[in-house]
């Protein structure tokens, strides 16, 4: 069945205010079954208010609505409602207690605007507010079928609302959706939809998106049937699939970060490592490798080079600075291998900033891997502004680690 979800705010629509409340609903109607098919936000317009109300309730079997409930004149979420179903405002006596004791209890007397929160559509029922000044809304439209639940705009509040109030109200679902993630790193966007073929297609059950960010490439599957059981099968046979078509580019499922897995297999196999971090990295591979106590038990040096000076030995040669960090830094790995019993060492490189002659800037820098038996270099060379490189260049140096411990099993 399909929903649809509505935020009210001029906030919004500005950009002064994120709008999370959206996300979070879908993700919370997806798990029960529900397909949403629509996010609209709308700022304090209302003859834009009402023609999206009307508009929503004719395609959509549910329709979330948040925000606009305050006692502000441009809070006119309830009375475009209203006037989109035809029905008058009435007050409601209950609401209006409950805001009146909410004052009461914080030592205030009630201002009289405050007075229009308690007003509702004739024809629709009061979502209980325990947590605020903000009535909620449930308008049930029978031509066509459609229920309208109306929650505040602040997150917690609606949270609550929804769970407390509302989400027992909405008609069931026949059909159930589950939905994992598969994540992957070693892949572009475009070389992993070619591998995975159609997979990908739309109009598949499960379906399978694609979306990339910080270089990891995450695969979300969701699969829609009569009963549990069955997406799950469903989807446990594509999950099957994505592993044999991208094989060990997958490090994980959820929301598991690739450092995550690697310090998942430095605890499986008692391995230590140690960091020795140019510009290049700047110190994220020690930041994401002390997240937790767990994880920084396997990290036996961290040392972070801010500038290629701070690379070299004192009797470098300056002139020659630029061919004599990586030597340095081998030789003081090499070191970390032996005397501080480190199983590996991960070294990035000084960075470089260029422009050709078109205007394109490219950030330069390697990064390397040492082990007893393990000696690579990657080039992670980038196009794109220092952050990105960095966060990409450091998953690079894990994931050639993370390779390396795979094979060895």
């Amino acid at each position: 069945m399909k929903a649809e979800i509505i935020a009210i705010g001029s906030e919004l629509t500005c950009g002064a205010q994120l709008d999370t409340n959206s996300q979070w609903l879908s993700c919370e109607l997806e798990a029960r079954g529900w397909t949403v098919q629509r996010h609209t936000t709308v700022a304090d317009d209302r003859a834009a208010m009402v023609r999206i109300y009307q508009e929503a309730a004719q395609r959509s079997r549910v329709v979330l609505i948040t925000g606009g409930l305050g006692p502000t004149l441009d809070d006119i979420t309830r009375d475009t409602l209203a006037e989109a179903f035809g029905q008058q405002l009435v007050e409601d006596e209950d609401s209006l207690r409950h805001i009146a004791a909410l004052f009461t209890s914080r030592d205030r007397q009630m201002p009289e605007r405050n007075r229009v929160q308690a007003l509702r559509p004739e024809f629709a029922s009061v979502l209980h507010n325990a947590h605020g000044t903000a009535p909620g809304i449930l308008l049930e439209r029978s031509t066509p079928l459609c229920t309208i639940g109306v929650m505040p705009g602040v997150p917690a509040e609606m949270r609550r609302m929804f769970h407390e109030r509302l989400v027992h109200k909405l008609p069931a679902s026949d059909v159930f959706v589950r939905r994992s993630v598969i994540r992957t790193f070693g892949f572009g966007e475009s070389d992993a939809e070619r591998l995975l073929g159609d997979l990908t297609a739309r109009g598949r059950n499960p379906e399978v998106g694609i979306t990339a960010s910080n270089a990891v490439i995450s695969l979300s599957i969701t699969a829609r049937a009569g009963s549990a059981a069955e997406c799950e099968m469903l989807a446990a046979a594509v999950r099957d699939q994505i592993r044999e078509k991208l094989g060990d580019a997958v490090f994980g499922e959820g929301e598991i970060e690739l450092h995550h897995a690697v310090a998942a297999q430095l605890l499986q196999h008692n391995l230590k490592v140690a960091l020795l971090e140019g510009p290049t990295t700047g110190g994220l591979i020690g930041q994401w490798l002390t997240e937790t106590e767990e994880f920084a038990s396997r990290l036996v040096h961290s040392q972070l080079f801010p500038t290629l000076s701070s690379m070299l030995p004192h009797h470098a040669d300056p002139s020659a600075a630029n061919g004599a960090w990586e030597p340095a830094l081998r030789e003081h790995g090499k070191k970390l291998l032996t005397e501080r019993t480190a199983d590996f060492v991960l070294l990035s490189s000084p960075s470089t900033l260029t422009v050709d002659e078109n205007g394109v800037r490219k950030q330069q820098g390697s990064v390397i891997v040492l082990g007893a038996n393990l000696d690579q270099s990657q080039d992670v060379s980038m196009t794109g502004n220092l952050a990105v490189f960095r966060g990409r260049a450091a998953r690079m140096a894990l994931n050639q680690l993370r390779l390396h411990l795979l094979k060895a099993r």
